[in-house]
């Protein structure tokens, strides 16, 4: 049983997010993976939809009792807008100022933004499993940012969280138990043996399976204890002909480089916000 559910760990959960349009990528995605699911960090119930059109989706064994009516799919926000001028309504809400800075980066390489999405109207929680149980991580606000690289499937899912005030030292410490609870699972990922130099004054942590199988072949956390941001990301695997990288070494340098390209844009971000 614990075999399974290690397995689970990096599966899919049911959340509560709503899609996001995926612009020019959304052509190729309807075709390359219109049945296949979204991997999320697991043993979760995350508080994260699925897009609209491009995937399924796919109940994992920890989901909270409860979330499964929050689980619906909405209109993507570029499309929410776009219906929203031309009926007259008020648009959809502006990206947080905390976490705007993390939805709006370009990549040297050619890795782009391709898509991003808020926390459904409602959601306040989200519950992640830690080796004394499940427990719930408060938010103020979120946010969902996909990346990928032309002509290639999704390369990293980002969820990027303010946390309230009061809790956030609390809080931070139960995201950080979640990833050593992962990493404790029978064939679950190896924490990260060394992190990239020039990362911004990011705290990070994040652990790294051996292999390119499964659906999420690392997982991150970044913590700004300033701005009480939480941010989670899930570097995603494909199949070979869908993906970036061909070995571990070739997903090293992206991951390595996405770490410290994005930890600098969101910097240089916050500094024009100022």
């Amino acid at each position: 049983m614990k075999s399974a559910v290690g397995k689970a760990a990096f599966s899919c959960q049911r959340s509560a997010f709503r899609g996001a349009a995926v612009g020019s990528q959304q052509s190729k995605v309807g075709k390359a993976i219109a049945l296949r699911a979204m991997p999320t960090q697991a043993k979760g119930g995350l508080a994260w939809g699925t897009r609209r059109l491009a995937f399924r989706w796919v109940i994992a064994v920890t989901v909270a009792a409860g979330w499964a009516g929050l689980a619906t799919a909405q209109i993507p926000r570029a499309e929410s807008a776009a219906q929203g001028m031309a009926s007259g309504k008020a648009l959809s809400a502006p990206v947080p100022k905390a976490l705007a800075p993390y939805t709006s980066c370009v990549f040297p390489d050619g890795l782009r933004i391709v898509g991003s999405d808020p926390l459904a109207p409602g959601v306040k929680s989200r519950s992640v499993q830690t080796a004394t149980g499940m427990h719930s991580i408060d938010l103020v606000a979120g946010e969902r940012v996909m990346f990928a690289y032309p002509m290639t499937d999704f390369y990293a899912n980002v969820k990027t969280e303010l946390l309230p005030a009061d809790e956030y030292p609390a809080l931070k410490q139960t995201l950080l138990a979640n990833l050593h609870f992962l990493e404790s699972e029978r064939g679950g990922p190896s924490p990260a043996e060394a992190l990239p130099a020039g990362l911004h004054g990011f705290e990070v942590h994040g652990n790294d399976r051996q292999k390119l199988e499964g659906e999420v072949l690392g997982m991150y956390l970044l913590f700004d204890d300033q701005a009480r941001v939480a941010t989670t990301i899930d570097f995603l695997n494909q199949h070979a002909w869908e993906r970036k990288f061909q070995t571990m070494d070739g997903y090293g340098r992206l991951r390595d480089n996405f770490l410290r390209v994005y930890t600098g844009c969101v910097r240089q971000n916050q500094a024009l916000e100022r």
